[in-house]
């Protein structure tokens, strides 16, 4: 792999047999097997789905940029272009038949805010918890991070205890206490031996209450079982964050994308949220769409490198139990405006691949114009007896594909079944 040969980031036996001198040893089996992992992509700002994914070359009703034309591969079709845009299409040569393009999906509103949680949770009401979220709290799985976000939107809503934000580098000083060292009035910080019998007197502290108390009311009940959980769950991650490289955490796309997975390698994540860098809001010039575009897609074809070469929790490789969902709120207009750029469209498209996805074909549909046809749900096609796609559609999909009812989280709301494998 082109910038992972230096990294060795697979578990190292001698450090585990140190761990397991000391009593410690991994809970892995917590993770449900065969529960899928799921790493969402986001790019703020909204990117510009004709730059890539949706192509419609030869319309007079949509701008490209120079030197761009139509690829197709079988029956996946993206925007092409060899001066800015190399790696877009060594990934679709690589991996387009474990991938599938969505088009023609309505997000329902151009503002930004309203967009990101139309995109992520199908709906504008604020309770309701996002994709991925509901993905990590509600699988058959138990997590010590169920969901952890490194970059871009989140919304928790009413499963928010699910949600760990691992940006800024505080979350090892939080779990380790050491961030008491970090204020204007530094705290003493106690040494190992001394902390861990302080651990130990509170956590039996705890679970003689909890067990003399065996009829104590509910939320009494709850917070005791609440604090021990976490207890159990925060000297996990501090026995194994040498494992998934936590206290390391990089700085790029890939860098993050790849911890994301590793977590989930190792039972600790079921979901992750990973930002897409770069100015999206292309009003003034659109040229950056397709260098950004060719970034991504860069570390994606290098992050399906990894996950192809790397065992799984519970397959012979994590691409067979991984998915990756590539979205924004919503798309851009289809023609320039007078500075060269575009502006806010209520159309978009996503990038969905890996485990269980109907591979290597675009689907959904758009006009000549970038305007959503109805599609029929089972074949992905345009229909006149279709119905339109919108981002709820997409996301009950995704939940399905989780191994969750969609019904008990948006009652109603059709998934886009076109999306997912069959069997």
């Amino acid at each position: 792999m082109r910038s992972l040969s230096r990294r060795r980031l697979f578990l190292d036996g001698a450090a585990l047999s140190s761990l397991g001198a000391l009593g410690w040893t991994p809970s892995m089996a917590r993770s449900a097997q065969g529960e899928r992992k799921f790493l969402f992509f986001f790019a703020s700002g909204a990117w510009d789905h004709t730059a890539v994914l949706e192509p419609h070359h030869g319309s007079d009703f949509v701008d490209h940029q120079q030197d761009s034309y139509l690829r197709e591969l079988g029956g996946l079709r993206h925007t092409a272009n060899d001066q800015t845009m190399e790696a877009v299409s060594r990934y679709f040569s690589r991996w387009g038949g474990k991938s599938a393009i969505v088009n023609g999906i309505d997000a329902h509103t151009v503002g930004h805010d309203t967009g990101r949680q139309m995109t992520m949770t199908g709906t504008s009401a604020d309770n309701y918890p996002d994709w991925p979220t509901v993905l990590a709290a509600k699988g058959s799985g138990e997590y010590p991070l169920p969901h952890v976000v490194f970059g871009g939107p989140s919304f928790g809503g009413h499963l928010s205890s699910a949600v760990v934000r691992a940006g800024g580098g505080t979350l090892l000083d939080l779990i380790e206490g050491s961030i008491v060292g970090a204020s204007d009035t530094p705290a003493p910080l106690l040494q190992g031996p001394s902390e861990q019998i302080l651990d130990s007197f509170v956590y039996d502290r705890v679970a003689a209450f909890a067990g003399k108390r065996g009829s104590m009311p509910g939320a009494s009940r709850g917070r005791t079982d609440s604090l021990l959980a976490n207890m159990d769950r925060s000297m996990e991650i501090e026995g194994r964050k040498f494992e998934a490289g936590l206290g390391e955490l990089g700085n790029t796309v890939l860098d993050q994308a790849i911890k994301a997975t590793e977590m989930m390698r190792l039972g600790l994540s079921r979901t992750a949220m990973v930002g897409i860098p770069g100015g999206w809001d292309t009003h003034g010039g659109n040229a950056p769409q397709e260098v950004q575009f060719n970034n991504f897609f860069d570390a994606l074809d290098q992050l399906m490198d990894h996950l192809a070469s790397t065992p799984g929790l519970s397959t012979p490789w994590q691409i067979d139990e991984t998915v990756i969902v590539c979205l924004s709120e919503f798309g851009r207009t289809p023609m320039f405006n007078g500075a060269q750029g575009k502006d806010h469209w209520p159309y978009n498209s996503a990038l969905v691949c890996g485990s269980g996805i109907r591979g290597g074909r675009s689907l959904g549909a758009a006009d000549s114009g970038s305007v959503g046809l109805p599609v029929d749900y089972a074949s992905g096609q345009a229909s006149d007896n279709g119905d339109i796609l919108g981002s709820e559609n997409v996301g009950a999909a995704l939940l399905k594909l989780g191994g969750i009812d969609p019904e008990t989280v948006l009652p109603g709301v059709q998934p886009f079944h076109a999306l997912l494998r069959e069997g």
